[in-house]
């Protein structure tokens, strides 16, 4: 018998025997009678190649931190074996998922595994495909391990309970989220400097870093923070779980179908109207990044009534008397827009007299159209919520037929689809009340916030302000432009 730690020159069989000191006494499974048998089984099968020996004595098979059985992976991976073999399955292993992981290492090496017991053996088809029936298995056992993982949650989210880091504005007490006063004003901070002042993931950005306000982790806020925050459903107190699949190196979003969602079981730090307002802005068409912190004041928000593409920043003249120009850009990379090009400064000029004469024609007549392109906006965006629960709906009814999920699971879908219709029906637009006075006082006084910014303010804030009240502006032609308000 050759010691395993010498140097190896060829591959070799490798003998692995376990027992543990319970089962020795229980049923008299002897280290000895395992190897008599394993090297009995390499005659009879003719088998010349040197042979190995490791030995567990005393542990369990539960895990695979065995001295023996890290040694023998450890020559695995080296290239210096052939076959492993044991007399039973579990020799190596009670557990199927680390018996397949240890199977799935042997094939990468194009080591065999052998049992004879349960003549096992990977390199013959009767054995790889006994391997495929055991992945079956493993991956069912994966599936159920999964479901009781997902019940644990949901149990855990219905009494309130959190698993993860809390988010910021929270701090941890007994699995509890409990508000932590001090970054919840910096929360609310954050969505006031996004809806009533039209900042941007950036600028918000900028200004916590400026004021030397740190992150949860410390660090310094980025873009990506803030939008997560702007989006995270915590705050209005709601838990979401089992959003994203992050199996795999790069973390995907999973179907709506498979979240995990309570609503009401969270301290509240922005209230439901306003999370609401924040999520129907960031779903608009955005301002890319660019536009946002350029200095001028209606890149972005500036689009060509004749093929409405967005009108992009250039300049003209020559090179002593260079002036900024608005020009169509389907006309500028495409060629495929007969636009003209628009003095910068002109327009926007064009645009504060048409704010002017907006507040000065500003009338009771005017406000129930300024009212209905706001509701046409949210009736649209009810429907693709309603369009959205229904489509889950389905994919459970589906789930259900094909024996995936219980009846319980359906039923419970059913009525979470009919408390969001029941609520997106309530709140529709188009059956609540507005003041027709309240309406023209909240117009007027944006239009004299930005009226007074422009000029004023530095041209990012004013632009910032801009977008609170205004969607788009559109110039059909000479000082002919349409001013598109948003009421968000």
């Amino acid at each position: 018998m050759k010691n395993p730690t010498s140097e190896l020159m060829s591959r070799y069989i490798a003998i692995y025997c376990r027992v543990s000191t319970d089962e020795q006494a229980r049923e008299g499974v002897s280290l000895e009678e395992q190897q008599e048998r394993l090297q009995a089984y390499c005659r009879a099968m003719g088998w010349s190649d040197e042979v190995v020996l490791f030995v567990d004595d005393g542990f369990s098979a539960k895990s695979t931190e065995r001295p023996q059985l890290q040694k023998l992976l450890k020559n695995i991976t080296s290239g210096n074996v052939s076959k492993v073999m044991v007399t039973k399955l579990d020799r190596m292993s009670r557990r199927l998922l680390d018996l397949l992981q240890l199977i799935d290492l042997f094939q990468e090496y194009q080591v065999s595994f052998i049992s004879i017991s349960e003549s096992f053996d990977t390199n013959t088809p009767s054995g790889r495909l006994t391997l495929q029936v055991l992945g079956a298995v493993a991956e069912f056992e994966r599936e159920r391990i999964r479901e009781r993982v997902l019940d644990n949650m949901f149990h855990a989210a219905n009494q309130g309970k959190w698993l993860t880091q809390s988010p910021y504005g929270y701090r941890l007490e007994n699995k509890e989220l409990v508000i932590d006063e001090k970054e919840s004003k910096v929360v609310q901070r954050v969505y006031h400097l996004f809806l009533e002042k039209g900042l941007g993931f950036y600028s918000i950005a900028k200004i916590l870093n400026e004021e030397g306000i740190p992150s949860k982790q410390k660090k310094e806020w980025s873009i990506r923070s803030i939008k997560l925050m702007l989006t995270n459903p915590a705050y209005k107190g709601t838990l979401v779980w089992n959003r994203s699949d992050s199996s795999k190196k790069k973390r995907s979003l999973k179907d709506d179908n498979e979240w995990i969602i309570v609503d009401d079981c969270i301290p509240v730090i922005i209230d439901k109207a306003t999370w609401e307002s924040v999520q129907a802005k960031l779903q608009k068409s955005p301002i890319p990044p660019r536009a946002k912190t350029s200095p001028h004041l209606l890149g972005g928000i500036l689009k060509c009534g004749n093929c409405g593409s967005g009108m992009s920043i250039g300049w003209s003249g020559s090179p002593k008397n260079r002036y900024r120009v608005y020009r169509c850009s389907a006309n500028k990379n495409k060629g495929t827009c007969t636009s003209k090009q628009y003095r910068a400064d002109e327009v926007e000029s064009w645009f504060k007299h048409g704010l002017i004469q907006l507040f000065e024609s500003m009338s009771i007549n005017l406000i129930p159209s300024i009212v209905e392109l706001s509701r046409k906006s949210d009736s649209q965006q009810v429907e693709q919520k309603i369009r959205s629960v229904k489509s889950r709906y389905k994919r459970k009814v589906e789930a259900y037929t094909a024996g995936l999920i219980d009846l319980e699971d359906l039923q419970e879908e059913k009525e979470r689809m009919e408390k969001v219709i029941q609520e997106l029906s309530s709140s529709d637009i188009e059956k609540t009340p507005y003041q027709i006075e309240e309406v023209e006082k909240y117009v007027k006084s944006k239009i004299t916030n930005i009226i007074e910014a422009i000029g004023v303010l530095p041209v990012e804030e004013a632009k910032s302000l801009i977008t609170t009240l205004v969607e788009k502006v559109i110039i059909h032609g000479e000082k002919d432009i349409e001013i598109v308000l948003s009421l968000h």
